[in-house]
């Protein structure tokens, strides 16, 4: 089987001897591929996703399947020269998005997600999978309105709210659902995993041992039920804490 024929153009500023056999853009850094989307929809800004083994227009909140955005203007292109109909998409790095302020206006700083709108990225307010950073406002007359904006595109999964006990499992679920994981993501996912398991295990066989404990105690002493019970409650309220610690650093983990 042959490999399939790749061109690559780069950008002008960075091999400049090559002038006439490559494209120059001054806008974007970023490095796009050739890709066939689901009948060839898509317009430089929308956002891509993977499903099913097709690429085609993320239409998902928090789309879990993100790949990256439809760029126009690439510094470097790896382009397979036996697709008739493609598009130039690329998963990191500063690109033009386009966007709407339907979930809220969009300030410079705020992550973007995906959207029930195809392609079209929105402010991510949840707790999930974002596209990356906005690098600059939207304020549109109508929050319906898609506009494009600047965003640096890292996908990964981030926490927007603060609420651990709600959201920790839920998205460490959600992120190992994610196709497209570096080496250092799937690491600090395990760390986060391993340390919450290790701390309810902890906690839990402690609180066991220590309850077995008292209960034969207070069966071979009667008279030292006060104690015992003081005790077990005692080993309770530490094994509510060693859990809590071991949730607490897992966050950490995972927003660091």
């Amino acid at each position: 089987m042959s490999l399939p024929k790749i061109k690559i153009f780069a950008s002008l500023a960075i091999v400049l001897p090559l002038m006439l056999a490559v494209k120059s853009y001054a806008l974007e850094t970023n490095t796009a591929y050739s890709l066939q989307l689901e009948e060839n929809k898509g317009n430089p800004g929308d956002i891509v996703t993977y499903k099913d083994g097709l690429y085609s227009l993320s239409a998902e909140k928090y789309d879990t399947q993100m790949f990256g955005v439809i760029v126009e203007n690439p510094t470097t292109s790896f382009e397979d020269i036996n697709l008739t109909d493609y598009k130039l998409v690329s998963s990191f790095g500063e690109l033009v998005v386009n966007v709407s302020n339907r979930d809220g206006e969009i300030k410079e700083g705020d992550y973007i997600t995906s959207s029930d709108v195809p392609g079209v990225g929105v402010r991510a307010n949840e707790s999930g999978q974002v596209l990356g950073i906005a690098l600059e406002s939207y304020s549109p007359a109508n929050n319906e309105d898609i506009g494009q904006i600047l965003v640096f595109v890292d996908i990964k999964t981030s926490f927007i709210d603060k609420k651990i006990s709600k959201n920790l499992l839920e998205i460490l679920k959600t992120s190992l659902t994610s196709p497209f994981m570096t080496p250092i993501e799937a690491l600090r996912y395990l760390l986060a995993i391993l340390t919450v398991f290790a701390s309810f295990v902890i906690g839990f066989s402690s609180f066991g041992r220590i309850t077995g404990t008292s209960v034969e105690a207070l069966g071979r002493n009667p008279m030292a039920g006060t104690s015992i019970r003081r005790v077990v409650i005692f080993n309770f309220v530490l094994t509510v804490i060693i859990m809590a610690v071991g949730l607490a650093i897992a966050y950490f983990v995972l927003v660091l």
